[in-house]
């Protein structure tokens, strides 16, 4: 007979994966608000563009046909990267942002 007390693995396993997964969901729906606030963002530049200045009335945010919507899409996830920077959370887009500033920097000195 084994003077050996097994530990109760399955427990501590079931409480390791409890917290992985509430961390992944904390995670997700951190960055679903990211992209939430992205999107309000882009609702309140399509509310002013088009409202307040005529020049702009032709603009479609949202047609995939159109310049203008490509430029969204990449300023959103932008917006969205940025935020979720803020929150500590990484995105693959935040190194670009590093070596943009840097160029942009320079361009001023």
């Amino acid at each position: 007979m084994s003077k050996v007390i097994k530990f109760p693995m399955h427990i501590r396993q079931a409480a390791i994966d409890e917290e992985y997964y509430s961390a992944q969901s904390e995670h997700e729906e951190y960055v679903n608000d990211c992209q939430e606030a992205a999107q309000t963002c882009l609702l309140v530049l399509e509310e002013v563009l088009l409202n307040d200045y005529s020049l702009f009335d032709e603009l479609d945010f949202r047609d995939e046909e159109m310049p203008e919507q490509r430029d969204m899409f990449v300023i959103m996830n932008m917006i969205s990267s940025m935020l979720m920077r803020y929150g500590g959370t990484r995105h693959f887009l935040q190194d670009d942002f590093d070596n943009i500033y840097e160029k942009l920097m320079g361009a001023i000195e």
